[in-house]
């Protein structure tokens, strides 16, 4: 009996020590960070972390023998819990409970935010926030995105897949958040001599009722938006019955806070522009009739590449600019973690100061081969055009501008996209100012390079740019103002 007793006592020591076996003493733990840290929107790193902010963490174990009481037919998950912020890096579980890390088995995380302690709101205020247990795929429904929605921020997690024998001890699980949503503002430049009169600027053509899925079901997240058709958002209205004025100054000043929208690709921009109600107030003191412009947000000038649209995790300034005849529209993507207005537009274009350019419109002229001279064919509205082909394989184009000032730096122009750019030939492509021996004239020719036989019609633009008081500003705006397209039809 004594015997049978003692093999017993081995025997359940032995299973003791087996189920043991499947877990380690170390507790899983989690820290987290906005790994958009280059860019911002409504929440930026130090926002994530205020106290009582939540994410909801999950964690699919495979390949793991023993058995885990907390899981079952209603929860797949070795973890379904949520993550408070209180203060620390390590974020606390919302249920009180501990997870040990596993001896065995493969652990995949992933999470999202489930609160905001500022905004007061739930996973369901944000956007209706739901997560299917068997797809792993979390649903935001369809939403519109204007300046009268609650401009709150959604952020969502990378894949992070450990295996238990290569995790470290005493080291967290560092859940990597992005953004959902990209911003945009808006500023104004009036440089035109005259007082402007705001009234209101409509954006129109960007997708900003939209729908969204983030799928967690493979090794990487995927995130999908829907194609839903635009509406108007009215970004600025002045309740003045003329308008809110607008002197002529240097100064750039906002028109709007930060808007967040729905994230844009190059292929949905097509159209994307912006409706401006306004009047003038001249030199002469006569208030004009009401006016209403279309300022085109031109894909190729905005973002230089083509596939490359508004993304999630950055925000956009749109400037618009008034000037003499015109009113044109700059962008720039800014870090999130940047201040505001941390840079000023006089200092990156050449249209923030008077007097840079004389005739200065970029114009191309192509070479008469019977003369060998450069001449504008075939009529003289060839100076003005949008678009020039290239005839034949061995046409030279040459392309020109005129530079009044500054008297001395250096001039570049590049040419965009990479896809096209290795059917052409471009020399020079920057040079010294000399506006007094040369008349200011730049000068640069484009070919076709013979190396290289094109398949598919291709297109090249340019950016000019130039540099004194030691850096380089941008003056595509003032010399390239038609965006000029040089054309290389498919063999």
């Amino acid at each position: 009996m004594r015997r049978i007793s003692l093999y017993l006592i081995i025997a359940v020591l032995s299973l003791s020590s087996c189920v043991k076996d499947h877990f380690g003493k170390e507790t899983i733990s989690f820290s987290a960070k906005d790994s958009d840290s280059e860019t911002r929107a409504m929440m930026n790193d130090s926002a994530l972390k205020t106290a009582g902010n939540r994410l909801r963490v999950l964690d699919v174990l495979t390949g793991f023998s023993g058995n885990v009481s907390w899981m079952g037919e209603g929860n797949p998950f070795y973890i379904n819990d949520s993550l408070v912020y209180a203060g620390t890096p390590i974020w606390n579980y919302g249920s009180g409970r501990t997870y040990p890390w596993t001896t065995e088995g493969t652990h995949k995380f992933f999470s999202w935010l489930r609160y905001d302690q500022d905004l007061d709101m739930t996973e369901a205020d944000f956007c209706g926030a739901s997560f299917n247990n068997s797809t792993m795929v979390l649903s935001i429904p369809q939403k519109e995105m204007n300046t009268g929605t609650d401009q709150f921020d959604f952020m969502y997690s990378d894949v992070i897949t450990v295996e238990s024998t290569a995790h470290t001890p005493g080291t967290s699980v560092n859940l990597q958040l992005h953004h959902l949503f990209t911003a945009l503002n808006l500023t104004i430049h009036n440089t035109s001599g005259n007082t402007i009169y705001l009234k209101s600027v409509t954006l129109r053509g960007m997708k900003n009722v939209r729908s969204a899925t983030i799928d967690y079901s493979s090794s990487e997240v995927e995130v999908s938006t829907s194609d839903i058709d635009s509406t108007d958002v009215l970004l600025f209205y002045s309740n003045a019955e003329n308008g809110d004025v607008y002197t002529n100054e240097d100064v750039v000043k906002p028109l709007t806070d930060f808007i967040m929208m729905w994230p844009q690709t190059f292929g949905e921009l097509s159209g994307a522009r912006l409706i401006v109600e306004y009047r003038v107030y001249d030199t002469n003191s006569v208030l004009s009739d009401p006016l209403t412009a279309t300022v085109v947000l031109d894909r190729q000038r905005i973002f230089s590449q083509e596939n490359v649209g508004m993304n999630a995790g950055v925000k956009y300034t749109f400037s618009l600019q008034f000037k003499k005849s015109t009113i044109d529209i700059y962008t720039r993507a800014l870090p999130w973690e940047y201040e505001e207005y941390d840079w000023d537009y006089s200092d990156h274009a050449i249209s923030a100061r008077s007097g840079m350019f004389k005739d200065g419109v970029l114009a191309f002229y192509r070479k008469n081969q019977t003369t060998g001279r450069y001449t504008v064919e075939p009529t003289t509205d060839e100076w003005s055009a949008k678009t020039m082909r290239f005839n034949r394989r061995t046409d030279t184009l040459v392309g020109r501008f005129y530079i009044e000032a500054p008297t001395s730096g250096r001039w570049q122009v590049t040419a965009y996209p990479l896809t096209a750019e290795q059917y052409f030939l471009m020399e020079p492509t920057s040079g010294e100012i000399d506006a007094y021996t040369e008349n200011g004239m730049v000068e640069f020719k484009v070919s076709v390079n013979p190396a290289y036989s094109a398949t598919s019609t291709q297109t090249l633009f340019f950016n000019v740019a130039i540099y004194f008081n030691g850096e380089w500003h941008d003056a595509n705006s003032e010399f390239n103002r038609k965006n000029i397209r040089l054309v290389l039809d498919a063999n």
